[in-house]
């Protein structure tokens, strides 16, 4: 039993992922736009399923212990033609600070995002146990350009 315990005890702890992904798409507005949009984002590794409405964008549940990451989504988007927008996650991932400046750690990608939030409880909530995993909601703006850090506005910490 020992044995067995050793084996899961760093895979649970090393979980930090993308869970859920919406995002919005520009101009995607024809039955054949989302039939290639659907074809080319199945194909993406560590994505579960699709769910595309043109009125809406495309939604993302990704697979457990996957390691896609928010820019890879919006580069396939873009691959295919289109142009992803803002985002709404649900990532699970480690606050870290540096330079008195809050971040957001997401280990299965290697990114790290710069936090966020209207509401100052929230952050108060990460900062409380710094370095520990947690589940947040938030919402991604594109970055003006690919060189910014990218930043998680925090709507809710999920328990």
């Amino acid at each position: 039993m020992r044995k067995l315990l050793l084996l899961i005890a760093p895979w649970a702890l090393a979980q930090a992922e993308f869970l859920q992904v919406a995002l919005d798409v520009e101009r995607m507005d024809c039955a054949t736009c989302v039939k290639s949009m659907e074809i080319g984002l199945r194909k993406i590794r560590g994505v579960e399923k699709v769910a595309i409405d043109p009125a809406v964008g495309v939604e993302f549940t990704l697979a457990p212990g996957n390691r896609v990451s928010l820019e890879q989504l919006r580069d396939a988007i873009k691959g295919i033609g289109f142009r992803p927008g803002d985002a709404k996650v649900v990532v699970r991932g480690t606050p870290v600070t540096d330079d008195g400046r809050w971040r957001f750690s997401v280990e299965g990608t290697g990114k790290v995002y710069n936090l966020s939030s209207r509401r100052d409880d929230l952050l108060l909530t990460l900062q409380e146990k710094p370095a520990t995993v947690r589940k947040v909601r938030a919402i991604s703006a594109v970055p003006p350009d690919p060189q910014t850090t990218p930043l998680l506005d925090v709507t809710e910490v999920l328990p």
